[in-house]
């Protein structure tokens, strides 16, 4: 009885599905992931897509199903459309082969040709499915095409930048123009073309001028108020070691922030200065907590350069002298930190208690440290 009421929800989907085979192929599903529902043709689709809600159609079974196309072979029906699933390559069919193969698959229903599921014909004919091969060929020499037209009109524009450096011609010919940022092992490089609006005295920069600084301010920049910019910063605390009508230096400041992922990270900047503006009953040793805005700016002391620092901070409060983390207890947290991404068990583990038996991590981070000091020992 239920098989008959959701072969019956399934057929009357097929006929909408007929009726509009020019928006396109349809599926049954939808949320906030996407999925294979086609909003053009089941409006109720957009729901699942704005709302992030799962929004389904009945059905008994989906005609882009990979062992239905395919037939017994392909696919394995029995794990469901989202582990077997073809619609992709339905997308390359012609809009009358589209509306064939679904009268074919209503038909197949109606008749109780899928009543089996162990045993099931290949939906598609051999034409169709050459037809969609070659559809899909076709479609990557054009995209290869329009990828190679790109490139070379990336290496156009970045001619300059080629010239100047030309060890960074394959970044350049990859990225040059988009809105991305790229990890390189020097530093991160911001490709997007309004990426510098709000950089402090980049007013009268080019793009190229933007690529170009960032490149010249490798390795030279205040790296963990880098860190903040680019992922979260949660709040800073610092000793006020000089002050004067307009600006206060800390002499350090102890910086705390968290990636995306969840983990957090402690760092240190040295001799910081801001504006006095918020520290102004603050005097010279005392220790004070805040948040900040991490912004960019353009340091001409000594060529042009990036860099990062603080402005309107908020949440002042002064608080007991403190201790900041030595560079050795950083370095530790990175040696940590590494352990814990390469870790076997990573995939496992919440970060706060270790997995491995107790004091294996303890082990292989005296013998990382051990290694990296004797490394560095020797580059000296």
């Amino acid at each position: 009885m239920r098989n008959n009421e959701t072969k019956k929800a399934t057929v009357e989907a097929l006929d909408v599905m007929i009726q509009n085979v020019e928006k396109g192929p349809s599926g049954f599903w939808v949320d906030d992931h996407e999925g294979c529902g086609n909003p053009k043709i089941f409006p109720e689709f957009e729901e699942g897509l704005k709302r992030g809600r799962l929004v389904q159609k009945e059905h008994y079974l989906c005609p882009w199903n990979t062992a239905v196309l395919y037939g017994k072979g392909y696919g394995n029906i029995n794990t469901g459309c989202y582990y077997s699933c073809s619609i992709d390559k339905a997308r390359f069919l012609s809009e009358k082969m589209m509306k064939d193969v679904l009268i074919r698959f209503r038909k197949g229903l109606q008749n109780g040709l899928y009543h089996c599921k162990d045993d099931i014909s290949p939906l598609l004919t051999p034409d169709e499915i050459n037809y969609i091969e070659k559809e899909i060929q076709r479609t990557k020499l054009l995209e290869e095409k329009k990828q190679n037209e790109e490139r070379s009109e990336r290496l156009k524009k970045a001619a300059f930048l080629i010239q100047k450096y030309p060890e960074e011609k394959e970044l350049f010919a990859t990225y040059y123009g988009k809105n991305t940022m790229v990890n390189t092992y020097d530093g991160v490089i911001d490709f997007n073309p309004e990426g510098y609006r709000d950089i402090i005295g980049a007013e009268k920069f080019t793009y190229d001028d933007y690529i170009d600084v960032q490149i010249r301010s490798f390795n030279k920049t205040r790296c963990w108020f880098a860190t903040c910019y680019y992922n979260i910063p949660l709040g800073f605390k610092g000793c006020i070691e000089k002050r004067t009508k307009e600006n206060v230096c800390f002499k350090r400041i102890m910086v705390e922030g968290m990636y995306p992922d969840g983990v957090c990270f402690d760092g240190k900047e040295e001799h910081v200065w801001m504006n006095i503006a918020g520290f102004e009953e603050y005097k010279i040793d005392d220790s004070i907590s805040f948040f900040a805005e991490v912004y960019r700016y353009v340091k001409t002391s000594n060529g042009k350069q990036i860099d990062f620092a603080l402005r309107n901070p908020e949440s002042i409060k002064k608080i007991e002298t403190y201790e900041l983390p030595s560079d050795e207890d950083l370095f530790e947290q990175e040696v940590s930190g590494i352990i814990c991404e390469t870790c076997y068990l990573s995939e496992h583990c919440n970060r706060i208690s270790c997995l491995l038996p107790k004091g294996v991590k303890k082990e292989q981070k005296r013998q990382m440290m051990a290694s990296l000091n004797c490394n560095n020992t020797e580059t000296k």
